[in-house]
């Protein structure tokens, strides 16, 4: 078929005439349908009014300037049992007010115009308690969070007049106050899983107010039943979902510390090997033997030494009666007690080792190292050693008393039993240190146990194994070494058995018994 064209007078009048129908056909749907199909269907706006009495889907009123919004709303998902706040905003332009008046959304007969309106809901306090503010002494004489799950629900609209039936969970506390508050809070919780709807709901005089969001509630998620559920993950329950893979954060984390931990512990292990090398192969230690300056003066026994006459008694008893003299000649009186000098400014005793050749060894070092890292009070300080033959010389504390075979020898001195304690105990201690650090001094007698100026008594001559070894003192009489075997262990007499802890405490009983 052709086409037909219209001229525009002739189809202006059809068009118009269409148009007007249409916007009636609007018209009456809009009135028919608009106040059941649900909230503000005819503008943007998130609130709507009622009345007090009587509200219902469909006798919704104009706010007249009273106007509401979300400022911190709803979340769109939440679980159930989930607490969360909401806040909104309720303010009233000076419309709103002359609107009220006409109106009689005030009952109270003192609100006759605007301003005295504005007034009482600006200024005027409200009760202290809630449940005693009503619209008589209140602006805002209600004002809390309802909420709706939309599968209970038979109406289309979640109003202020659905009531409280044990399915609507959210009836928060109420609040009051002044139109000056402007921003409203609650707490809110909601259990039904589904589409919720929540109103902020407010009372005004003789009206109210509410504010709609939608909220959609999940199923609480539950950790612990197996099953590894929306919502759930490894890092929250583990015991649904497994254990999370580590990731490279997690793994560089972990290593790093761990990695400057191994780090710290090799350079300290280096850092000590180290120092203990350096210690070992120190030779500050080392004294030249012209260093020391031969003291001019005699350092003598603080007692006479007992005169014992060769080759008579066999008695061991005798033999220790008379230890004391057996080291000096027979017939002497007295003797020195050691060689002396001055070092760096101090007394040094001078013990001389009578050998032709001398090697630095690695043992003798070890053994070096050993004793001048020892520091005890009971014990005789290691100083230094000559190391040049024919000087070869270990150079230790002096104590100017005197060894403690003198002090038993000397009857001059009295000797009661708090100082025979005292000497006991200080040998006891110094032993004690020696043993607990692997050494066995061998060679412990009163004449290795010395005296300082405060006669605390100190043990000499130990360790050093080595570095004497090849002594070749002037060798003792038959009837001198026949008097030092008294301080020798009976096993130790007829072989060259090591020196043993054991053995040191044989020496240590005939002490007592001296």
């Amino acid at each position: 078929q052709q086409p037909v064209l219209l001229s525009p007078s002739q189809s202006a009048c059809p068009c118009s005439s269409m148009k007007t129908q249409q916007r009636l056909w609007l018209l009456l749907w809009v009135w028919v349908w608009g106040p059941v199909c649900g909230w503000h269907d005819l503008d943007n706006s998130e609130y709507d009014c009622w009345p007090l009495d009587g509200p219902n889907e469909s006798n919704m009123i104009e706010c007249g300037g009273l106007e509401m919004s979300w400022v911190v709303r709803p979340p769109e998902l939440v679980k159930t049992g989930e607490v969360f706040s909401v806040t909104y905003s309720v303010t009233a332009h000076e419309s709103f007010y002359r609107w009220a008046v006409q109106n009689r959304i005030f009952s109270q007969s003192s609100i006759t115009d605007a301003a005295s309106a504005q007034r009482f809901c600006e200024q005027h306090d409200c009760p202290a308690n809630w449940k005693d503010a009503n619209g008589e002494n209140c602006c805002i004489h209600h004002a809390n969070i309802h909420s709706c799950p939309l599968g209970y629900m038979t109406e289309s609209i979640c109003g202020p007049w659905i009531p409280d039936d044990g399915k609507i969970f959210t009836h928060t506390i109420s609040t009051s106050g002044k139109m000056t508050q402007t921003n409203w809070t609650a707490k809110v919780v909601l259990f039904h899983p589904g589409l919720n709807s929540l109103i902020a709901h407010i009372r005004v005089g003789t009206m109210q107010a509410a504010l709609e969001s939608k909220s959609t509630v999940l199923p609480a998620v539950v950790c612990g039943d197996n099953i590894c559920e929306d919502g759930e993950f490894c890092s929250t329950c583990p015991a649904d979902c497994g254990e999370c893979p580590m990731g490279p954060t997690t793994k560089v984390a972990i290593s790093l510390p761990l990695s400057l931990l191994c780090l710290f512990c090799i350079l300290t292990f280096v850092w000590l090997k180290y120092q203990k090398e350096k210690l070992l192969w120190d030779e500050s230690w080392v004294i030249d033997f012209a260093a020391i300056k031969q003291d001019q003066e005699a350092r003598m026994t603080m007692g006479s030494i007992m005169s014992v006459p060769a080759g008579h008694s066999d008695s061991n008893t005798s033999c220790l009666t008379a230890l004391g003299s057996c080291i000096g000649q027979p017939g002497s009186r007295k003797g020195p007690f050691t060689s002396t000098g001055i070092y760096d400014g101090r007394t040094v005793a001078i013990k001389k080792i009578q050998t032709k050749t001398f090697s630095l060894s690695k043992s003798i070092r070890q053994e070096v190292k050993q004793v001048r890292e020892f520091d005890h009070p009971n014990l005789c300080k290691f100083i230094g050693g000559c190391i040049e033959v024919p000087n070869i010389a270990i150079v230790t504390e002096y104590c100017p008393k005197g060894s403690l075979n003198d002090v038993l020898l000397n009857e001059e001195i009295p000797l009661n039993w708090g100082f025979r304690f005292s000497f006991a105990m200080d040998i006891a201690r110094g032993m004690s240190y020696l043993h607990h650090h692997k050494i066995c001094h061998g060679r412990l007698k009163s004449l290795n146990c010395v005296l300082d100026d405060r006669w605390v008594c100190k043990i000499t001559d130990y360790g050093l194994r080595t570095f004497r070894r090849d002594d070749g003192a002037e060798p003792l009489s038959s009837y001198q070494q026949r008097l030092l075997e008294v301080y020798m262990p009976p096993e130790f007499q007829s072989s060259n058995m090591e020196p043993t802890l054991p053995g040191d405490v044989f020496c240590y009983s005939i002490i007592l018994l001296e």
